[in-house]
């Protein structure tokens, strides 16, 4: 649990030559991400790349699989998922065909449900920034980037964390408690 001395940094990009944003993402704190969890009748995570070189991504992904949150893997994450026990949604799309999945309003999910909001974790920020803008524009999708990197094309993101990642598990750790 993040410390009330501790103070979240306050919400800027990690990369300062992204394209500027209309509207930008709202730096969310743990618990409000919890809450539209809670709130939400169809959420989902979807994993990126990054838990193959981070394997504490991995530890989350699982809890958040445990607090009943379906998750889409793409590309190589679903490895140590699948090790780990979990059954996925999906295991063999990219974050982009994803993407393109999401944006028709018409598709029901690979469970049959159409997701109102979807995490993110795991990502290389550059990558899933075009991704988010998309959904951003074309989509009525909450979306939520909990990884260490602020995304402004999000609905709402974990302020930049990458020169504390203690604090971005803590914080991860806390939206889990919460749920």
């Amino acid at each position: 649990m993040v410390k009330k001395e501790e103070k979240y940094p306050i919400a800027k990009r990690f990369d300062v030559a992204d394209v500027q944003a209309s509207r930008e993402a709202t730096a969310v704190k743990p618990k409000v991400a919890a809450n539209m969890l809670k709130r939400a009748k169809n959420p989902v995570l979807i994993t990126g790349g990054n838990l193959l070189k981070e394997s504490k991504l991995v530890e989350y992904a699982v809890k958040f699989h445990k607090k009943e949150i379906p998750i889409i893997a793409t590309g190589g994450s679903s490895k140590p998922l699948i090790e780990k026990g979990v059954r996925l949604l999906s295991k063999t799309f990219t974050l982009h065909q994803i993407t393109q999945y999401l944006l028709d309003d018409e598709w029901e999910g690979f469970d049959g449900k159409h997701y109102d909001v979807v995490l993110f974790l795991g990502f290389l920020p550059y990558y899933l920034s075009r991704m988010l803008s998309a959904l951003k524009h074309f989509s009525k999708i909450t979306t939520i980037s909990i990884d260490e990197f602020y995304q402004p094309h999000a609905k709402f993101s974990f302020t930049n964390l990458t020169k504390n990642k203690e604090m971005h598990y803590k914080m991860l750790e806390e939206v889990l408690e919460n749920l």
